[in-house]
C-alpha cells in the first residue's frame, strides 16, 4: 500500500467490508469499495464509514478512469470465468493512473490443499501459480508484476519455533515431491498457501 494515507484506493469485490475496515483503521481516508451484492455491500457499510458501492465495476471504472493509485482484488480473479479474466483485469487496468498498482489476493494452486481450494467454494472458476498469475496479468497489459512473500516474525518460543521447523520441513517435501513428479521443470519458488501480486499499470 501507499505510504500517502489520502491515495485513492478502490477494493474491488470488497465483500462484507473486511479489508476496507483494515484500510481505515490505518489511516487511509480516500478508501472505497465496490460490490456486486447488495446485501454484502450493506454488511460492509454497517462494518466502515468509507463508501461502498453496488454495481458492475466496468460501468463503475467507466466514470472513474485513471483515478486510483491501487485497486486491490482480495479473493475475486479465482471466482472470474477464464475467458473473461484477462478483459476484466484490462477494465481495472482503466482505472488506475499513471504508475498506479493493482494488488490480486489469490489461493495458491502448488500445494497438496489445492484442489480442496478450488472445489470448496462452488463459485471457484481457477486456481493460479505464480508464473500463471503473472501470464494473465502481462496479457492484460500490465508491467513489473512482483509477488510479496508471507513474513513470519521470529518468536523465541519452542511453540512457533516447533511449528517453524515443522513448516520448513513440510515444504521441502513439496519440494521434492514436485521434483519427482516433474523432473526437469521449474519448482514453485513459494509454497504459502495464498499468492499476492503487484502488478504496475
Amino acid at each position: 500500500l501507499p505510504p500517502d494515507r489520502s491515495a485513492h484506493i478502490l477494493d474491488v469485490g470488497c465483500g462484507a467490508g473486511h479489508f476496507l475496515r483494515f484500510l481505515e483503521i490505518s489511516g487511509y481516508i480516500h478508501g472505497e469499495g465496490i460490490e456486486l451484492s447488495a446485501q454484502q455491500a450493506e454488511r460492509a457499510r454497517r462494518c466502515v464509514s468509507l463508501p461502498v458501492h453496488v454495481g458492475d465495476v466496468a460501468d463503475f471504472l467507466e466514470k472513474w478512469r485513471g483515478h486510483y493509485q491501487v485497486i486491490t482484488l482480495n479473493d475475486v480473479v479465482e471466482h472470474i470465468p477464464k475467458d473473461q479474466t484477462v478483459s476484466f483485469l484490462r477494465t481495472l487496468r482503466g482505472g488506475l493512473c499513471d504508475g498506479g498498482s493493482l494488488v490480486v489476493n489469490v489461493p495458491q494452486a502448488a500445494g497438496l490443499t489445492t484442489a480442496f481450494n478450488r472445489y470448496n467454494d462452488f463459485t471457484h472458476k481457477l486456481v493460479f501459480t505464480e508464473a500463471s498469475l503473472r501470464q494473465v496479468l502481462l496479457m492484460a497489459d500490465f508491467q513489473k508484476v512482483r509477488f510479496v512473500r508471507e513474513k513470519w516474525p521470529l518468536k523465541w518460543t519452542p511453540r512457533h519455533l516447533s511449528y517453524r521447523l515443522v513448516r520448513w520441513v513440510w515444504y521441502r517435501l513439496l519440494r521434492l515431491v514436485y521434483f519427482i513428479e516433474m523432473p526437469g521443470e521449474k519448482l514453485p519458488s513459494t509454497w504459502q498457501v495464498r499468492i499476492v501480486a503487484v502488478a504496475k499499470r
